[in-house]
């Protein structure tokens, strides 16, 4: 079963996990999945994830095709794949 999601309530989610706890996993438009990383970093168009303690990566929100959270959040269940609907 495919669990989507559209691209406002996705850019909201994001929102309440800038600087928070919970961690975001991301496959990107032709890539392959990322590691689970914290979101430090939120603009309307990009944000910056930290993986570890050092490694930041600045992610074009447009690029972003799945996600997967390792807690979940308000209705986003942990550990499941979501499409964004574009």
């Amino acid at each position: 079963m495919d669990h989507t999601i559209d691209l406002r309530a996705f850019q909201d989610l994001l929102g309440r996990l800038e600087n928070g706890d919970v961690s975001i996993r991301l496959r990107l438009l032709g890539e392959p999945w990322t590691k689970f990383s914290r979101l430090i970093l939120l603009s309307e168009s990009a944000m910056i994830v930290q993986d570890g303690n050092d490694r930041k990566t600045i992610v074009n929100i447009r690029n972003i095709i799945e996600f997967e959270l390792d807690k979940p959040v308000e209705g986003i269940a942990a550990n499941t794949h979501y499409v964004i609907s574009y």
